[in-house]
């Protein structure tokens, strides 16, 4: 299991430095609308700058999908949800996003929930199978929840950064569902990885994954255009990672660990995971004018693309 802690630990930076890399190509790109889907893919597939952040964040993934086939999924998530440490770093850094107190607060709110989770690790049997009809059950519901989220954060307009904390929810969900067919494939590596090509081409997880995340994409670069890095992407990490942990739970069968103690602590962390939404800002804060210039207000997408 400590291996799989490591490779869980350079999945999230891979998939947080995509992040950035992605959020720095937005920048330069004309507005995005998932009104006009043909337009946004042919603008994200022709930036160079944005597939380089994609292809980043893809490595992240592929790490993580042997990382599922290693540790439970109440370990593997709290890890991923680790990452949005260095992404608030990365954004200060990179983006000049700059960082607050209740950021900082986060931070160290998800150290305290990655050290939690080490310690309630005991050997445990990995949830390797699901039902396909289960599966497309939970998967079904998961869709409607997450376009009831994308249809209120279109009708919520510009109010107090709303329609961000809204598309992150949105692409959330989604990504959440496709973060179960990444587990589904996860437990052919673990059974049998002779066979892991050939079994996993066989079933829908694979194209049930293509589906949803393309879905969770498209919502997910709007909202990341329209709003902070570190705002937009906590929500939608955080809300799917809860989701995949509780519905892949469930749906797998894999089991918490069975010393109290232990489950107390992966329960903790688990939660003081959550928790780091409620230190992230709610909306973007105006900039603050420089001494002795008249105070003015600034829309911050409009300088994010003067940038």
């Amino acid at each position: 299991m400590f291996y799989g802690i490591v490779l869980g630990l350079v999945a999230t930076v891979l998939y947080n430095a995509g992040f950035v890399l992605e959020k720095r190509a937005l920048r330069e790109l004309p507005p995005l609308s998932m009104r006009r889907v043909g337009r946004l893919v042919r603008l994200l597939a022709t930036s160079k700058a944005w597939l380089t952040g994609f292809l980043v964040m893809g490595m992240g993934m592929a790490c993580q999908v042997v990382v599922m086939s290693l540790v439970p999924l109440s370990v593997a998530q709290p890890i991923q949800l680790g990452g949005l440490a260095l992404l608030v770093v990365f954004s200060a850094v990179f983006l000049g996003e700059r960082t607050t107190q209740r950021e900082w607060a986060g931070l160290g709110v998800l150290a305290v929930s990655l050290l939690l989770v080490c310690l309630s690790m005991e050997p445990t049997r990995l949830g390797l199978h699901a039902g396909t009809g289960v599966m497309f059950s939970v998967i079904g519901g998961t869709v409607v929840l997450g376009l009831v989220a994308f249809v209120a954060a279109m009708r919520s307009g510009t109010r107090a950064g709303k329609p961000a904390l809204l598309y992150g929810a949105a692409s959330g969900l989604l990504y959440g569902a496709a973060g179960l067919q990444t587990k589904g494939v996860s437990g052919f590596l673990a059974e049998d990885p002779h066979h892991f090509v050939g079994r996993t081409l066989s079933s829908p997880y694979p194209y049930l994954y293509l589906v949803l995340s393309g879905a969770g994409l498209l919502l997910f670069q709007t909202a990341l255009q329209r709003g902070r890095a570190s705002i937009v992407v906590p929500v939608s990490s955080v809300v799917g990672s809860v989701y995949t942990v509780l519905a892949g739970t469930a749906v797998f069968g894999e089991p918490l660990p069975e010393d109290p103690v232990r489950l107390v602590l992966r329960s903790a962390g688990f939660g003081a995971a959550i928790l780091v939404v409620a230190f992230m800002p709610h909306h973007d804060e105006p900039l603050e004018p420089a001494v002795g210039t008249p105070a003015l207000v600034v829309d911050r997408a409009v300088v994010d693309r003067a940038v």
